[in-house]
């Protein structure tokens, strides 16, 4: 219908032409079939993301209600590797492998309660490759394994991988004895706080701390300050007690840092990468000459109650020698135990290691120690057997937000028997 015609009050002035009223056109098939399809794939992926987040909170629960029943089930898994399972006897290679931590309810304490449970077992092989990890893990595990060796009355052999380094080593000193590849690295014998100190950075970006503590030790490690003197002091009696721990892991578990090893008699010098150690024999006539001089200058006679005294030492001799041998090893131990790392062929000459071989050595070694027979053994090989849902929900549970990961890196010391290269 046209618009009416409206009369021009100003005739002089005529009105703009007026346009007749819009009509909307029917959209076209084409459009009708673009806009069904947006919709359609629209709610479609909403759809699927609503399902597969509930999906996956499900799997979640399940897995997580599994784990809580039973975990003997999916701890790890066993493989045979000489042998077959209708032999009397069994000997089982025992992976401990990456960074070591804390952990009761992981893989190692479900295979080492394993172990307890299997009255074949007759010998452990620990295949160790790891740069150690933290103190406590590292304890933890070399507590465990002691018991086991202790109550079970089995030898146990380590067989090093590509590195066995601080707390891997820490771990592998318990042993009956060591095996390390040609190419292994080992040693590190020592203790890290990884910290940072970012005092510097914060006051330039005029970012402090305002932390409000208890006491005034409780803010200690706080990287976003400089540390005091008091503070530094507390940290390095931290690591002091933690090394002297160390090396009496060391001394626990090798007969020559002992000085239950060797003839005290007989001198001995090691060297290498630039340690020099010198036995109590060589510390004796270097003390006897330093005396020498002193003898010379005085013209006095000596009377006959030095000389009973002289002849009352000689007599408890063999006494002090077995103490001084004792800490002449201590203080080589302290020597090479400065943190550095040796190749296999060092570590044996320090006696580190007792052997150069490979897993094969060390089993044979084993099955030797338990005085058994090689072809009446199976080996058998523990695992960590990823569940079904572990992959799924690991993934999901690593994703942390990169600048909550860093804070709690920065603002958080710890102590590590590790290899420092490791560290973040």
């Amino acid at each position: 219908m046209d618009a009416p015609n409206v009369p021009n009050p100003n005739p002089q002035n005529p009105l703009p032409p007026q346009r007749p009223p819009f009509r909307p056109q029917p959209p076209k098939f084409w459009q009708i079939v673009l806009k069904d399809l947006a919709c359609t794939v629209v709610g479609v992926s909403l759809f699927c993301v609503l399902c597969f987040t509930l999906l996956l909170v499900g799997f979640g629960a399940l897995a997580a209600a599994v784990g809580g029943i039973d975990k003997s089930g999916i701890a790890f898994t066993e493989t045979t590797i000489r042998g077959d399972e209708k032999m009397p006897d069994k000997v089982v290679v025992l992976p401990i492998e990456g960074i070591i931590e804390t952990d009761e309810t992981g893989f190692i304490p479900e295979a080492l309660e394993a172990i307890r449970d299997d009255e074949k077992v007759r010998a452990v092989v620990l295949r160790v490759n790891s740069p150690g990890g933290t103190i406590s893990g590292s304890d933890y595990y070399h507590h465990l394994l002691s018991e086991l060796k202790k109550d079970l009355d089995i030898p146990i052999v380590v067989s090093m991988g590509d590195m066995a380094t601080s707390g891997g080593y820490y771990i592998s000193a318990m042993a009956d004895k060591i095996y390390a590849e040609r190419s292994t690295t080992t040693g590190s014998i020592g203790v890290i706080v990884s910290m940072y100190n970012a005092a510097e950075l914060c006051q330039k970006l005029g970012v402090r701390s305002n932390a409000i503590t208890s006491g005034p030790m409780k803010g200690m490690g706080d990287f976003m300050k400089e540390p005091t003197p008091e503070e530094t002091a507390i940290w390095q009696k931290t690591v002091d007690d933690s090394y002297e721990q160390f090396l009496s892991v060391v001394k626990e578990g090798r007969a020559y840092y002992r000085g239950e090893e060797g003839e005290a008699a007989k001198p001995t010098r090691e060297r290498l990468a630039g340690v020099k150690v010198e036995t109590v024999d060589e510390t004796a006539s270097e003390s006897s000459d330093a005396e020498a001089p002193a003898a010379e200058e005085t013209t006095e006679v000596p009377s006959e109650e030095s000389t009973e005294e002289t002849v009352e030492v000689v007599e408890t001799t063999d006494a002090q020698v077995e103490l001084s041998l004792k800490d002449a090893r201590d203080a080589e131990l302290r020597k090479l135990a400065d943190g550095r790392i040796y190749s296999a062929a060092d570590a044996k000459e320090l006696r580190l290691i007792d052997e150069i071989g490979f897993l094969d050595d060390a089993i044979d070694a084993a099955i030797e120690l338990a005085k058994l027979s090689k072809e009446e053994v199976e080996v058998v090989r523990y695992e960590e057997e990823a569940g079904l849902f572990d992959g799924l929900l690991g993934s999901v549970k690593s994703k942390e937000e990169p600048l909550n990961k860093a804070m709690k890196t920065f603002s958080t010391p710890k102590g590590y028997y590790i290899c420092p290269r490791v560290l973040p």
